[in-house]
């Protein structure tokens, strides 16, 4: 499993790596595809059903997942909902990572909301000119009300968060992590998939791999436990680790239990996002990995590392 609280930077190195394998038209291919409306279901459902208040409950759900730093303004009777994000979480962890860069265009896969939002015949405006201090701003308004002017009333909703109002705990990026997996392994197949996952492994995670080499099993058993931690499902997890080898058993994958929950379908190659991730990172940190046995309904699994 890659944690949703690690999913940003795998999503960057996807985007990388469809553009550097296939050009950039299949990266827009891709966003296309994840961000059909109809795949889209809580966005979708949320703007169908309540309009331009739609957006705002929309955002308000994810942006507070996220623990971003923002600001939005809603005026349902002017026709308008406005966003301001002071700091984005997703960009700004990625600039924060010293070894990796962000995907060049990374941000422009946001744009793709507005796929949802037009269908609803509302109008939608990106701004991306502070992208890259990890800001940016949006407009979604209603053209039959709206009058071209952004002015607070009595009426207007706001909510302002920073980013330590919030735990870090966005779910739902478990079911964009199991549409990437999908879409590489049905558009591509088994073998990309893997090829794409070894390299965000061997990238993302080198300073993980170092430390390994550096500490031993008890510094890998730590990530490892961590991770479930910030999943909330630490009860879902065993480890026994000695010197020379690690033994980890997963009683639940908290993200096969919340794409279900999302009455999602788990991709058949879901499990790759453990077998090849810990594959690769036994492989970068000088360790054996043996996959002892995989449950695909539930992604329970035993896995184990000697040195």
């Amino acid at each position: 499993m890659i944690s949703c609280t690690e999913f940003i930077p795998s999503y960057s190195e996807l985007f990388g790596y469809l553009e550097e394998h296939y050009g950039f038209a299949e990266v827009e291919r891709y966003w296309n595809d994840i961000f059909d409306p109809d795949r889209n279901g809580l966005l979708n459902q949320k703007v169908r059903e309540l309009g331009l208040r739609g957006c705002y409950e929309y955002w308000a759900i994810s942006l507070n997942e996220e623990a971003a730093d923002f600001t939005m303004y809603l005026n349902e009777a002017d026709g308008w909902f406005l966003s301001r994000m002071h700091h984005c979480p997703s960009k700004g962890r990625l600039l924060d990572l010293a070894h990796i860069e962000p995907y060049p265009h990374y941000c422009l896969h946001c744009d793709l909301y507005r796929k949802t939002v037009e269908r609803y015949g509302l109008c939608y405006q990106y701004n991306f000119l502070d992208t890259d201090r990890a800001a940016c701003s949006m407009l979604i308004y209603d053209p039959g009300i709206f009058n071209g002017k952004i002015i607070l009333t009595p009426e207007t909703r706001v909510m302002d968060r920073r980013a330590g109002d919030n735990k870090y705990l966005h779910r739902e990026f478990h079911v964009f992590m199991n549409m990437g997996v999908d879409y590489l392994g049905s558009r591509f197949g088994p073998a990309v998939l893997d090829d794409y996952l070894a390299r965000f492994t061997r990238r993302y995670m080198k300073p993980l791999a170092e430390r390994v080499r550096a500490q031993g099993l008890p510094a890998l058993a730590e990530n490892i436990a961590a991770a479930y931690a910030a999943e909330e499902a630490g009860e879902a997890l065993h480890l026994h680790c000695t010197d020379r080898r690690l033994d980890v058993q997963v009683d639940w994958c908290p993200g096969v239990r919340y794409i279900q929950g999302r009455e999602n379908q788990v991709s058949e190659w879901y499990s790759h996002t453990t077998s090849t991730v810990m594959a690769t990172l036994a492989q970068e940190a000088g360790l054996q990995f043996t996959m002892d046995a995989y449950d695909e309904a539930a992604g329970a699994a035993a896995y184990h590392f000697t040195v």
